[in-house]
């Protein structure tokens, strides 16, 4: 596989206060992923606010990381089109600086299941690129059944996916399925419920890199101490990556219950651009939380309640590591 199991965090782009791509900045921040082991990074996907940049803004971000992290770290960079002519001609332009592309189909109409599996299967033909299928049923409104996710997986090339659903009896039987196509979650902090995955692609690792892939190599190892330990400290970060006035235990719990149901009910997202970007910055990255409109800016209360909620993370986990 050209893509090895492990964590691949979704970088955050860097903004000028005028919206601009802060290049500069970006490249600070892809080296300060390389001093982590993560095995690698996604860039220009859904958490780097790729719908909201030119097509010549993507190419340059592409071409800023592969020449920032060379061969040091794998690239999967995400690939949004509206049509298998569009995802072609960028992947043709990707296909130098790119190990995997992360292939997300939207459509501007409503399209059978069948036109949309040529669609993929059309794309997957023609690029020299290898594939991870995004699954992202509440960007995309496709929501599939496994059996349509199956066949698409089992497509030449698809070589992943990345399940943004959330939704664990789908994960459960897509891992049983379909066995040699990598499996991602959309979530670090579902990988203990599913120990046959590939690992994660995930927003929760921009901010906690180090700790997301000690987590899964805890899992994989079945080091049960570690894993919980881990598996606190990225809970805690909930909020941030969603609803910032929700304690991070009921949104986990929730989630789990949500995630359990026999069917799909997480029907929509909401942007944590800015909130996200609001950590990095706090633990030391040089970003800000300047977001491309219309997504939702952030406001100085909640810049405080993220500082808190960092803080205290911090905290409880010494805490945690002197018990354990």
């Amino acid at each position: 596989m050209p893509i090895p199991h492990g964590i691949y965090p979704v970088i955050h782009t860097p903004l000028h206060l005028d919206q601009a791509v802060d290049i500069v900045n970006f490249e600070a921040c892809l080296r300060h992923y390389l001093t982590t082991d993560i095995t690698g990074v996604t860039i220009l996907g859904s958490g780097g606010e790729l719908p909201y940049f030119s097509d010549k803004e993507q190419l340059e971000l592409l071409i800023s990381a592969h020449l920032t992290i060379g061969a040091h770290k794998k690239i999967i960079v995400g690939l949004q089109a509206y049509s298998a002519t569009q995802a072609i001609d960028k992947i043709n332009h990707y296909k130098p600086y790119a190990d995997a592309i992360l292939l997300l189909v939207n459509s501007y109409y409503p399209v059978a299941f069948e036109d949309y599996y040529q669609s993929i299967r059309t794309i997957a033909a023609a690029s020299d690129t290898p594939i991870i299928f995004y699954y992202f049923p509440q960007i995309t409104k496709q929501f599939l059944t496994v059996s349509q996710l199956e066949v698409i997986l089992l497509l030449p090339n698809i070589i992943g996916i990345k399940d943004s659903s959330l939704h664990l009896l789908t994960a459960k039987k897509l891992i049983q399925k379909c066995p040699s196509t990598l499996y991602f979650s959309g979530l670090s902090l579902m990988l203990e419920q599913l120990p046959n995955a590939a690992g994660a692609i995930c927003p929760l690792a921009a901010i906690y890199p180090q700790q997301s892939q000690h987590y899964w190599l805890a899992i994989k190892q079945n080091n049960d101490t570690q894993s919980r330990v881990y598996h606190q400290y990225l809970k805690a970060a909930l909020p941030i990556i969603n609803a910032l006035n929700m304690p991070a235990k009921w949104q986990w719990n929730l989630l789990t219950l949500l995630s359990r149901c026999p069917i799909p009910l997480l029907k929509k997202v909401a942007s944590s651009h800015a909130q996200v970007k609001a950590a990095l910055h706090i633990i030391g990255m040089p970003i800000s939380p300047t977001v491309r409109h219309p997504l939702r800016s952030i406001s100085e209360s909640e810049i405080e309640k993220i500082r808190v909620l960092i803080a205290q993370n911090s905290q409880d986990s010494e805490a945690e590591y002197i018990k354990q």
